[in-house]
């Protein structure tokens, strides 16, 4: 505390104007370095881009999940682990689910965690710059349809439709491995 006093005693002491020209001083190089900064933070940007439309080219990306939203109630957030993934001719959701199930098996069944074929994959690009893709599977328990839209900087939104359930959305980020 006695240091902080005499700290204190010792600016108030200072000349005004060296007070301001050492906060000038500082203020032009943050200044300086935000602007070196933007030019890395641009070229991180398009290289993220680059990522996500090789990635939706290749048909393999991974989204994670962070939001989602059931038919009936509020927006929840999600905790980590949480994904939808295609892979090859594949999709793995590992998705909570909240909401009505019309007939399922006993206990539940396996709601939206499970991997199943592809059996349809339709891709399109929508004015915004997104690219809205929509997936038909089925598994051992119900049918399914994914839409999923996908934009430049790598946020998506998911809407899942069954047969069996009510819809439910959710939100993410594309996501790479490192």
């Amino acid at each position: 505390m006695l240091r902080f006093y005499i700290y204190f005693v010792s600016l108030q002491s200072m000349n005004r104007n060296r007070i301001v020209s050492i906060l000038t001083l500082l203020l032009l190089l943050v200044m300086l370095g935000s602007c070196a900064s933007s030019e890395e933070r641009a070229a991180q940007k398009a290289d993220f881009v680059r990522k996500v439309k090789a990635a939706l080219d290749k048909r393999a990306y991974k989204i994670s999940i962070n939001r989602m939203l059931p038919m009936n109630g509020a927006s929840k957030s999600v905790s980590y682990g949480y994904s939808v993934e295609i892979r090859n001719d594949s999709l793995f959701s590992y998705l909570p689910y909240f909401g009505r199930a019309y007939q399922v098996p006993y206990g539940g069944g396996k709601g939206l965690t499970f991997d199943a074929p592809i059996g349809h994959y339709q891709e399109a690009k929508a004015k915004n710059g997104s690219r809205q893709i929509d997936i038909e599977l089925k598994n051992e328990e119900d049918e399914y349809i994914y839409h999923i839209s996908v934009f430049e900087n790598g946020s998506s939104s998911i809407e899942v439709q069954s047969r069996q359930r009510d819809p439910i959305s959710y939100s993410g980020e594309v996501i790479f491995d490192k």
